[in-house]
């Protein structure tokens, strides 16, 4: 029986304007009011999500989000964490020194702000959040240590053309995966989607076999890979849609809402 709903935002959930449609907002409140979970899974920290948490009513005791694609569960109204996996600044020197080595820019999240490592040069990565987090510019020797740390990101294709050739080092500590075709982020490791999503259900006292997933990304395979359902956006990545168990429209034409009205008979 599917209880959960874990839904990847951009271009999943989100149109391309980054938006909610009114027919996707529509179906998820009528599920959410039926009792069954609706939990937004993204590299986001849950501060950048919270109008559309507003948006969709997901401010229950049970509602949750998974946010650092995975690396943090945490309750939507209260902030108050389940499960956490975090990065420290010792973890991120290698990072920083490979970083510097390849010639790409750092990011790194904590759970209120975005520090951009601008002694590697100032990234694209602020421009792409459009004022959803607050930015520290600073280098990384400055970057507090006492600071516990949910990702880091490089937004650089050069750096995602790079990730199959990571030092051993890298592999080691991380999690690299991209969420977009210019974003390669670094997770700590074995988090993902699927890592996150797993300690959410056992919360409830259930497992995968409860859960649909919706995603179209590298970064959600884990989640579509493990759920009872997963189901592709017909925008997604070849990868996505061969381990998929079923496929919708794109994130333009309403795929989400499509897909679960013909699921729970909605329509």
């Amino acid at each position: 029986m599917i209880t959960t709903i874990a839904l990847d935002l951009d271009n999943t959930l989100l149109t391309s304007e980054k938006t909610i449609s009114p027919r996707n907002e529509t179906v998820l409140k009528q599920l959410h009011g039926a009792g069954i979970r609706v939990v937004l899974c993204t590299g986001r920290p849950i501060k950048a999500i919270q109008p559309l948490i507003k948006q969709l009513g997901l401010t229950e005791p049970d509602d949750y989000s998974i946010t650092f694609n995975g690396g943090l569960v945490q309750q939507n109204a209260t902030n108050e964490i389940l499960a956490r996996t975090s990065l420290s600044k010792d973890d991120l020197a290698p990072l920083h020194a490979y970083a510097k080595e390849l010639g790409i820019p750092l990011d790194v999240i904590d759970l209120t702000q975005v520090y951009s490592l601008v002694d590697l040069g100032k990234s694209p990565y602020e421009a792409f959040l459009k004022g959803l987090m607050p930015f520290s510019d600073i280098n990384f020797e400055d970057l507090p240590a006492d600071d516990r740390f949910g990702k880091a990101v490089s937004a650089s294709a050069k750096a995602v053309d790079h990730r199959d050739q990571l030092p051993a080092e890298i592999n080691a500590k991380f999690h690299a995966v991209p969420s977009r075709r210019n974003l390669l982020e670094f997770l700590p490791q074995h988090t993902d989607k699927a890592s996150g999503l797993k300690q959410l259900l056992a919360h409830f006292g259930e497992d995968y076999s409860n859960l649909m997933a919706f995603g179209d990304e590298e970064n959600d395979l884990g989640m579509l890979e493990a759920a009872e359902v997963g189901v592709a956006m017909d925008n997604a990545i070849p990868a996505v849609k061969a381990i998929a168990t079923d496929h919708t429209l794109n994130n333009d034409a309403d795929g989400v809402a499509v897909f679960l009205e013909q699921y729970f008979g909605l329509v």
